[in-house]
């Protein structure tokens, strides 16, 4: 079998590093409720009318990740809404909001990642960002931008005092409310992607030193595992990567009924018949 020769291309660190990457995205899609109720087809060759829970373009992402219990329950409540105005025939404006998401190429900061406040009373005060957000292109920095707020709603009916906590607030990487810390002199910076000499990975370089900024370990952290080297496989369940990966296929000259013939020892004498066009 011969084989053409493929030249391996990295990929970018920030185009695949996420606490969510291994999320099915039908799952995803189910929890922001932007999913087809009911599709009307067969109408002769023009497109399809689609029934939406919530329309696509009426979500609005937020730092909240979508299956987390308080985001549930917003888009439901949306999702009624949105079926009572199609069901009454009412107008429903779509908010259409403009996504502030960063291109891959332009993103530099992860989970673990040092950097300092650049605007508001705590200017110049450098922290270590705890969560990130993707799609709002925001950061919380630990300890940085915090908002007391109660730690149980409503827990006065049941005669508990209130109790209240700090929590920390996004800040926009969008908006520059944040910049990365150079690890060589401590100073905020700037980064860029850069291949590297064997042209294996992409390295984060700071533009203005020069400087490698690796990329911290609890980048690499997911719902599945905190590190990926102590990812245990149930043998029983998952196949290991190391058997899917391998390569099986053969091509042949041959129609797939004579490869099932072929694989279990069965001769025919027929042919299939040939047609010219």
């Amino acid at each position: 079998m011969w084989l053409s020769p493929v030249r391996h291309l990295p990929r970018i660190p920030s185009s695949y590093l996420d606490y969510s990457r291994h999320m099915p995205k039908k799952y995803v899609d189910r929890m922001k409720r932007t999913i087809p109720k009911k599709v009307f087809g067969g109408r002769f060759g023009a497109p399809d009318v689609v029934e939406w829970k919530i329309h696509p373009d009426d979500y609005v992402e937020t730092g909240t990740r979508p299956w987390e219990q308080d985001m549930v329950n917003k888009n439901l409540e949306r999702e009624n809404r949105y079926s009572q105005a199609n069901i009454g025939k009412k107008f429903y404006e779509l908010k259409k909001e403009v996504s502030k998401k960063m291109d891959d190429e332009k993103w530099h900061i992860f989970v673990g990642d040092r950097v300092q406040v650049m605007v508001g009373k705590e200017k110049g005060k450098q922290g270590t960002v705890i969560k990130v957000s993707r799609d709002t292109s925001e950061v919380w920095v630990e300890n940085v931008n915090c908002v007391l707020e109660e730690e149980q709603t409503g827990a006065e009916k049941f005669g508990i005092d209130n109790s209240f906590r700090w929590k920390e607030k996004p800040l926009s990487v969008v908006e520059a409310e944040v910049m990365l810390v150079d690890p060589n002199d401590e100073e905020t910076c700037t980064a860029q992607w850069v291949i590297s000499p064997d042209g294996s990975e992409y390295l984060r370089k700071s533009t203005r030193s020069g400087f490698e900024i690796p990329i911290p370990s609890q980048a690499l952290m997911t719902y599945e595992y905190i590190q990926p080297e102590k990812y245990i496989e149930v043998s029983e369940k998952d196949t290991p990567s190391s058997i899917a990966l391998t390569r099986t296929y053969v091509p042949k000259l041959a129609t797939f009924a004579e490869e099932i013939n072929e694989h279990h020892g069965i001769s025919t004498s027929t042919r299939p018949h040939s047609y010219w066009y």
